[in-house]
């Protein structure tokens, strides 16, 4: 054999190694997704009682603590490391694989809302005014899926998955409470995920590249003299609520200005007038901000002074890491079907999530879990007071965010 041939050969066996290599590894990894999904399917009905259970017991934010405990319960019987008590009642579970590699986290919130409206399901509430309508009883559910499913395989899990209970995220105060506390770190995740409830249709899920859900400003306006202060204060907050622009324009046009009821301020003669700005862009935060300067500009009350602090960025925006979220789409069509997942790369203006403080740390992308069953009449648009949630979303969510970890795991 001539110096050609043998590098030929070579070259030939390098070519075939690299692809039986690949092939092995796919097959390994189709492998460990039909135990995921066999160990989930073997769950379902179980998983559908915990959701039914903390769907009866809501707890508004700050107070989740009954929800905590069947969280911690359920980890440590999985045999998860679990730690409690973490940002108010915010609970931590800790699965390490049996083959070395990277941290990653999943996050789901806890928390329910107060409401009046009547539930309509079998198990409705048993907490009077308290309702999940936002879902975030399907959010702890779908969390608790994939930490039986991910247990399933733990000898084969080339990392750790960090799952992350939050209470408090309608208050907005619970991620940055768990921040502060230390759950990003000792062990540090590289990037964090999560799911939220959407009117999708159950089955698909929606993907969102970069900014995904608006901040909050807030605004403050501090009115003093001795003229008629209540009046004016009434008139100034009337011409910030004026910006709105109402849902008839592009989602990034969009503008809810959102005032509370004028109130005397500390000092004799002071009035205070504050809101919060949920604007569907950086332009049109700009243009908000400049629209309220220009208006409460233009009012006149004689003996009245005004004040004016615009504090941008009270709750940041959720963007989502634009290469972390294309990093994943091709597990999760795996997963849900090709045409159920849909890239919707657009804002959704109407409301916010504090899983943006993750962001501000490390590389993380919420996506939106389908919820709603036309045939059946379920609506499942969070905060709508006739929401009500597909179950089944509860099992497409944990295979397809199971198989999500798992890939970037093998990635990482």
């Amino acid at each position: 054999m001539d110096r050609t041939q043998r590098a030929l050969g070579a070259g030939f066996f390098t070519v075939f190694m690299v692809a039986w290599s690949v092939s092995a590894a796919q097959a390994q990894d189709r492998a460990l997704i039909e135990r995921i999904d066999r160990r989930l399917e073997s769950v379902r009905e179980d998983l559908i009682a915990v959701r039914r259970d903390i769907h009866r017991h809501p707890e508004v934010s700050g107070r989740e603590e009954r929800t905590a405990g069947v969280v911690a319960d359920r980890l440590r019987a999985l045999g998860l490391d679990v730690q409690t008590g973490v940002g108010g009642h915010g609970v931590v579970g800790i699965l390490q694989g049996g083959r070395s590699g990277s941290v990653v986290a999943y996050r789901a919130d806890m928390d329910a809302v107060y409401s009046n409206a009547s539930d309509p399901v079998p198990f409705a509430s048993e907490t009077p005014g308290v309702r999940h309508i936002c879902g975030h009883d399907i959010h702890t559910t779908v969390a608790l899926g994939i930490a039986e499913a991910l247990t399933a395989i733990r000898d084969d899990l080339p990392g750790t998955v960090k799952f992350i209970f939050q209470p408090a995220e309608e208050n907005v105060q619970g991620a940055r409470a768990m921040i502060e506390e230390g759950v990003l770190d000792d062990p540090a995740p590289e990037a964090i995920f999560a799911v939220h409830s959407a009117p999708l249709e159950v089955g698909q899920i929606g993907s969102v590249e970069g900014l995904a859900l608006p901040g909050l400003d807030r605004v403050t306006v501090t009115l003093r003299g001795d003229g008629h202060s209540d009046e004016a204060a009434a008139a100034y907050a009337q011409a910030i609520r004026a910006v709105s622009t109402g849902e008839a324009v592009a989602p990034s046009d969009y503008v809810n200005a959102m005032v509370g009821q004028p109130r005397p301020g500390r000092q004799g003669g002071e009035w205070m007038v504050t809101g919060i700005v949920r604007a569907g862009s950086p332009e049109a935060r700009a243009r908000t901000k400049q629209a309220i300067d220009d208006e409460l500009d233009a009012l006149t009350y004689d003996g009245i002074s005004y004040e004016l602090s615009y504090e941008e960025q009270l709750l940041p925006d959720m963007v989502n890491d634009p290469e972390l979220v294309r990093s994943t789409l091709e597990t999760i069509r795996s997963v849900v079907g090709p045409d159920r997942l849909l890239e919707i790369n657009q804002v959704t203006p109407f409301f916010g999530e504090d899983f943006a403080y993750y962001q501000q740390h490390i590389p993380g992308a919420m996506y939106w879990l389908g919820v709603s069953n036309s045939e059946l009449g379920y609506y499942g648009l969070p905060h709508s007071p006739d929401f009500v949630a597909d179950e089944e979303s509860i099992i497409v969510g944990a295979k397809a965010m199971a198989a999500l970890l798992l890939d970037y795991l093998d990635k990482h």
